[in-house]
């Protein structure tokens, strides 16, 4: 089972490299957020960001900083490939290095004004918002720490096309590794 972590600030194309891999590498795309969108679905609430923001934080005060790779993990099964975009704790990335000892983990960044470009209406729409967001998952959920944990980073300032070229080289590497 190959497991690669998408890792990366808001906005900086986690997700668009995750399904670029799904799409051509046949993994299956799991996110973190989709945990927490879900429990407010079944409570009959609507999964906004500053809802699922709340939820996550504490379902971590409540039961650990790795709450949310237990529930995901739990989604998974025995997949082949799996890609998990999202984390935003070290405790998660942890979680789940120690179930995959091959766990590729792979950092998306780009310009602050090019994420901020990108945003969309789920996000906060003023710069102080969008960027108080990445002020607050660096320093109290320890997002620094899961950025450092990369082994791979991917610049993320131009177009898609140049996204996806980048994507296919470091699958060269990650598949020659398995």
């Amino acid at each position: 089972m190959a497991v690669i972590v998408i890792v990366g600030l808001a906005r900086s194309g986690k997700d668009s490299a995750a399904d670029y891999i799904a799409e051509k590498y046949g993994y299956s795309k799991y996110t973190f957020s989709s945990v927490l969108s879900e429990m407010l679905e079944e409570k009959g609430e609507l999964p906004e960001k500053e809802k699922m923001i709340a939820l996550g934080d504490k379902l971590r005060a409540e039961t650990g900083m790795d709450a949310l790779a237990k529930l995901l993990e739990g989604k998974i099964g025995q997949k082949d490939n799996v890609i998990l975009v999202g984390p935003r704790s070290i405790e998660e990335i942890e979680y789940f290095k120690n179930r995959f000892p091959k766990l590729s983990i792979i950092k998306i960044t780009a310009d602050a004004s090019k994420r901020f470009n990108r945003k969309s209406r789920m996000d906060p729409q003023g710069k102080k918002e969008f960027f108080g967001r990445d002020s607050r998952d660096v320093e109290s959920k320890g997002m620094q720490k899961v950025l450092d944990a990369a082994q791979s980073e991917l610049k993320n300032n131009g177009t898609r096309k140049s996204l996806h070229a980048q994507v296919d080289n470091l699958m060269k590497r990650i598949n020659a590794a398995n």
